[in-house]
């Protein structure tokens, strides 16, 4: 008896449950918007609310029995240290030429894809490209240290054609950490613009053809403006990923050419009360990171598209 009546209750709350979702617009809306928002919410800002906190702590963790001592000079040791100011200003420099990179190199990919190849082979070739992506970075990282090692393949393959000098010098430098860094973030740029492409309509490059536009014509005044959308996405999700690179670039890079997420790495490392500081220089690069990305989504997409 004790159990009907339990499942009695259970029932007419489900059905007033029902019919509250049925009568009210707000709370369906409500329903289906708890859980994406409560995963945003306790996910997403929970850890980075709780590492700004800690970035004013004079120390972290607290000794039981003690109060928290907020401060400011975490932050100021950031603007006082040239070594963290150059490393800051090389990872945005670097983000930003390394993308413009990807967009160059990834462009053509993404647009053979979307218009050049069969419809049929489409799906074949993105997971094509895909397919070195369920490596983990540290396995790619070091398959292309052994790519660029004095005597790996690139070497070797100078040595067959004929090339009789020392071994180029390509790791450890800015060119390794490049060329690890464009090949670790190109699916990010191809998905968006192969995303784009494919949308844009074939019969208006057909017409234009037909009208007399040259194929950089059709590409400066028909495909560029209709894959802006692409290209933005495509350069904010790279750019984003590289400025907080951590693994590639302590592998591929050398001790010129370190970036602040390194860094941050590092300083969470130390032995000792360093977690303050690291927290610092995380809340200033991602801060800095969104503005950044931020100042340029709106300079693009204020730019009028082209027409004719």
């Amino acid at each position: 008896m004790t159990a009907f009546f339990i499942w009695a209750r259970r029932f007419a709350a489900y059905r007033a449950l029902t019919e509250l979702l049925a009568r009210s617009p707000g709370a369906r809306l409500f329903a289906t918007a708890l859980l994406p928002v409560a995963w945003i919410l306790l996910a997403n800002l929970a850890p980075l609310v709780q590492m700004l906190v800690i970035s004013f702590y004079e120390s972290y963790p607290l000794a039981e029995g003690t109060s928290a001592e907020l401060t400011l000079r975490h932050y100021m040791a950031f603007i006082e240290r040239p070594l963290y100011l150059s490393a800051f200003a090389r990872s945005f420099i670097f983000a930003t030429i390394v993308t413009a990179l990807t967009l160059v190199v990834m462009f053509p990919v993404a647009y053979y894809i979307a218009k050049g190849a069969p419809r049929q082979r489409r799906v074949r070739l993105l997971l094509l490209v895909i397919s070195p992506f369920w490596i983990s970075e540290i396995i790619r990282s070091f398959a292309w240290m052994l790519m660029l090692s004095n005597r790996g393949a690139v070497n070797s393959f100078l040595s067959f054609i004929g090339y009789s000098g020392p071994p180029l010098d390509l790791l450890y430098n800015n060119v390794s950490l490049t060329i690890g860094v464009l090949y670790l973030t190109s699916l990010y740029m191809l998905l968006p613009l192969y995303s784009a492409l494919e949308k844009i309509d074939d019969n208006l490059l057909e017409a234009a053809a037909d009208l007399g536009a040259t194929a950089p014509r059709r590409f400066m005044r028909i495909i560029l403006p209709l894959a802006r959308d692409g290209i933005v996405t495509g350069c904010t999700l790279t750019f984003l990923l590289i400025v907080g690179l951590y693994a590639m670039p302590l592998l591929l890079g050398g001790p010129s050419n370190t970036l602040f997420a390194t860094i941050i790495g590092q300083v969470f490392g130390r032995a000792g009360d360093s977690w303050p500081l690291g927290s610092a220089f995380s809340i200033i690069l991602i801060v800095a990171a969104l503005a950044y990305v931020g100042i340029f989504m709106t300079i693009v997409q204020k730019r009028p598209r082209r027409q004719g």
